[in-house]
């Protein structure tokens, strides 16, 4: 049964035990949900490859010895760990609430597919308790999506994915200057093939490397591109014009059933769609059919 929220998952006191997983073929990176004890201490915790976790829920206090170096931590939710490639913590000790933490690895084949070979790796120089709110708030979005089935799509998922990367690769890597830079636009023939793409591809599943393919770009670069020409993200644009597309769909036919116009337009559901309207234009598909404006 799939998840509605990471607060399903249960805690555990054991920290070596893995509460949830998805591999990198979900949304681009591999991620684990993982628990922060509340008292526990384990031996011998090596990373092999860059990754960084985030604490979702719990408060408290850690230790962790590296040879004859000890360092006092203390953990709170949004609190972000970054670990370099190949570094190993002696032993580790927590003293606490019980709660959970998402991490996300950074290995050289899934960097190089989400950046399409613009990026080689990703290597991020070990630092603890750090505060980047752009940083934890897309682990913690990216873990709910993948976790509970991308609900919002496989286009969300992967623009949160290149989001994230990016946002590690320009502030908190060794190699800031090797990242794209975000001072173009798409061309107009460019913006012309997406427009055609989407739309007569409305109700298929449009992921973003699929987007960037068809005009010639890595899905990074791509990403940061079409943030700079549209003002927006692929998902959002996307999903505007779904929106648009199903409005016109539901006032034209009246035969054609809502559940229709919704797998038609390439929304999750019914209710997916009717939630999306809701909060966009504040009505429901029903009221459309009876005529009622929409409020843009």
């Amino acid at each position: 049964m799939p998840l509605s929220s990471l607060h399903d998952l249960t805690a555990s006191n054991n920290p070596k035990r893995v509460l949830a997983h998805c591999p990198s073929s979900t949304a681009g990176l591999p991620i684990t949900v993982m628990p922060i004890p509340a008292r526990g201490e384990f031996h011998g915790d090596h990373h092999e490859t860059t990754c960084i976790l985030v604490a979702h829920q719990g408060h408290g206090r850690r230790w962790y010895r590296q040879g004859r170096l000890i360092r006092s931590l203390y953990t709170a939710p949004r609190m972000i760990e970054i670990y370099d490639q190949g570094v190993i913590f002696d032993h580790q000790r927590w003293d606490g609430e019980l709660g959970r933490c998402v991490m996300i690895e950074f290995g050289d084949a899934d960097v190089q597919a989400i950046t399409h070979g613009r990026l080689q790796s990703l290597r991020l120089p070990t630092r603890h308790q750090v505060f980047d709110e752009r940083v934890s708030r897309l682990t913690l979005e990216l873990a709910e999506e993948t976790m509970c089935s991308v609900p919002s799509g496989e286009l969300y998922a992967q623009g949160l994915c290149v989001a994230l990367l990016g946002i590690l690769a320009h502030h908190h890597g060794e190699c800031a200057a090797h990242a794209p830079t975000a001072d173009r636009r798409l061309g107009a023939a460019q913006q012309r093939r997406l427009s055609d793409l989407i739309r007569q591809e409305i109700g298929a599943k449009l992921s973003l490397s699929r987007l960037a393919q068809e005009v010639g770009l890595s899905p990074q670069h791509f990403a940061r591109l079409f943030k700079a020409t549209y003002g927006t993200t692929p998902h959002q644009y996307v999903q505007t014009l779904r929106i648009d597309a199903a409005v016109e769909a539901l006032r034209r036919d009246p035969a054609v059933s809502i559940a229709q116009v919704a797998l038609a337009c390439g929304f999750a559901s019914h209710s997916h769609m009717t939630e999306l309207m809701r909060r966009r234009l504040g009505v429901r598909p029903s009221a459309l059919r009876r005529g009622r404006p929409v409020a843009r």
